[in-house]
């Protein structure tokens, strides 16, 4: 039999009540993908950027969404008898963000075409689903709406998804990296084999990332906070570019802001722009004065002419 195991020391925990913010936080460990809810009432058109999207049922067809009691957009939902659902694909992180800031030329800046009702479907997304609403119920301080779907469309391409606060893209496991080449493929003679090249990259991706966290915590300093730093490094911003600069969603952004001033590391300029204080630049500088020793250790044993080849495979591989 086995033993009780000792709980693991969490990072956040307690009443979700008392810290909605910390709450928010854990429900970001779960990831999710991004997708724009549309709609059409009258002349009026509806359109944002959601993540409360899931599946309810096959048989009827039903997925569900929400959105905040508190939205202005929530009247219109409520009353528009069919809206369209947008799978968002993994370059289109703007349209996330122009959807998700609530932009009022949104409509004008990507391009879409009308389906059922009305509802805008946006183009370049990876799939769309077009209902006609079922039922809506109280969420708390959410409402929920459900549809049934009359139409739907599998398009091609990536999704992108949101985890932890960030934009991000999906890639495969590294441990099935070695299942990507097609069955009894095997490399000409001295051509690398790239399946096992790409895993190499993504487990040290992972585990480059895992490790330098240990120096973040030790500034108390969030992944995302640590971001901020580094795009406010360069000047002060709007909380619109640095949202676009670091890939953040915009509540978590929010969040990363809301830690960083209570430290006293940002304040804002007279025209409402945020920057670095004094003493954010010192953690910012201190930040960077780890990054360049965890690199150096890491690095150590390799020669110069390995790092130079590294670095001009990595530019290549981000070549489009």
């Amino acid at each position: 039999m086995l033993s009780p195991a000792t709980p693991p020391t969490a990072t956040e925990e307690g009443d979700p009540a008392q810290n909605t913010r910390a709450f928010r936080r854990t429900l970001g460990q779960y990831p999710t993908g991004v997708t724009v809810i549309a709609a059409r009432v009258g002349d009026q058109l509806l359109g944002m950027a959601v993540n409360s999207f899931a599946a309810v049922s096959l048989s009827p067809p039903l997925v569900l969404w929400s959105i905040r009691r508190e939205s202005r957009s929530a009247p219109a939902f409520l009353r528009a008898d069919h809206f369209a659902i947008s799978i968002l694909a993994d370059n289109q992180i703007e349209v996330a963000q122009l959807f998700g800031a609530g932009a009022p030329d949104r409509f004008e800046q990507v391009p879409w075409h009308a389906g059922l009702g009305g509802a805008p479907l946006i183009r370049g997304a990876i799939a769309h689903l077009e209902c006609r609403l079922h039922t809506t119920h109280d969420g708390g301080d959410h409402h929920v709406l459900i549809g049934e779907v009359l139409r739907h469309a599998r398009l091609p391409g990536e999704p992108l998804l949101f985890s932890q606060g960030q934009y991000a893209v999906p890639a495969n496991h590294p441990h099935l990296a070695g299942l990507a080449s097609p069955a009894g493929a095997s490399p000409e003679a001295g051509t690398p084999a790239m399946p096992g090249f790409l895993r190499l990259l993504s487990v040290a991706s992972q585990r480059l990332s895992g490790a330098f966290q240990v120096h973040r915590d030790a500034l108390d300093l969030s992944p995302a906070m640590a971001r901020v730093l580094a795009v406010l490094h360069g000047a002060p911003s709007t909380p619109d570019t640095l949202e676009h600069a670091t890939c953040l969603g915009r509540l978590s952004l929010e969040d990363a802001l809301a830690r960083l001033r209570g430290q006293g590391l940002i304040d804002s300029t007279p025209d409402g722009r945020h920057r670095l204080t004094p003493a954010g630049q010192n953690r910012r500088e201190g930040l960077a004065a780890r990054a360049d020793q965890f690199t150096q250790e890491k690095l150590r044993g390799a020669s110069p002419a390995d790092v130079d080849a590294a670095r001009r495979v990595m530019a290549l591989l981000q070549d489009p």
